[in-house]
């Protein structure tokens, strides 16, 4: 099993989309989030600071525009989820990973 350095939890909204709020509201709380997650990367991971600060870029047309399309905001989605997955050491199984996004909470475990 994988190291992870760091962890992101989205459990509270995550899986509320569609039904209880929407895309834009969902993007929104995903600036937010990794925002404060900003902070963190600056100070333990300087190296991977200016991609989050592209994914979080990226995100925010959801916010602006209600016409932008689910398929272009799981691309987006997909690019957080590689970098979250970034290897920080050598093993090709397991080791350390820079973080773990958190989307079922502690309910599910």
């Amino acid at each position: 099993m994988a190291d992870w350095r760091l962890k992101i939890d989205l459990s509270d909204f995550w899986h509320k989309y569609p039904d209880e709020i929407t895309l834009q509201e969902v993007s929104k709380k995903l600036i937010f989030v990794l925002g404060n997650l900003k902070k963190i990367v600056a100070k333990r991971f300087p190296d991977y600071l200016d991609e989050l600060e592209s994914i979080i870029d990226d995100f925010q047309p959801f916010v602006e525009d209600e016409t932008m399309h689910v398929d272009d905001f799981d691309y987006v989605l997909s690019n957080l989820y590689d970098w979250a997955d970034t290897h920080l050491d050598d093993k090709s199984f397991g080791g350390k990973k820079l973080c773990w996004i958190d989307t079922f909470g502690k309910s599910y475990y």
